[in-house]
């Protein structure tokens, strides 16, 4: 039911199915297939809603600011945990903080996570596609710290 919704752009009632798909239940590989088109749709409407996210630049600013005063193997550890999340699917269309980190003291959204783990992978692997493109938001957060 989602695809169809998909097909005719109606992607929050597609979205929308998805989820439904996700709490019933059901064999693994079609709550896999729901995931991943759950992250595509919030992909796509993230580049869509525009061009240039500033809360997404204060999100990697503060992260670029806190990485600041730890090693870098916190740093890695910081990303590698978010991305390890992530596996399991981040809501970054809901601002509710709703998810924590052992490697990091404090509450975040799914959009607030996903910019601080594309700062983090900028920092140890700098040429890793992480998935998701804030590269605008990162070179500004580094100008705005003059970087």
């Amino acid at each position: 039911m989602g695809q169809a919704f998909e097909d005719v752009d109606r992607t929050e009632d597609a979205d929308g199915q998805y989820v439904k798909a996700i709490q019933i239940g059901g064999p693994p590989q079609l709550i896999d297939l729901a995931k991943e088109r759950r992250t595509a749709i919030a992909h796509k409407t993230l580049r869509d809603r525009a061009n240039f996210r500033p809360d997404v630049m204060m999100y990697i600013t503060g992260a670029l600011d806190k990485f600041a005063t730890l090693s870098a193997e916190d740093v890695q550890a910081i990303g590698v945990e978010i991305a390890i999340l992530g596996q399991n699917g981040l809501d970054i269309n809901d601002p509710e903080q709703k998810y924590s980190l052992r490697s990091l003291p404090g509450k975040y959204s799914g959009l607030h996570l996903c910019s601080i783990m594309y700062a983090a992978f900028k920092q140890f692997a700098p040429h890793e596609d992480v998935g998701i493109d804030f590269s605008k938001e990162y070179q500004a957060a580094t100008e705005m710290r003059g970087q």
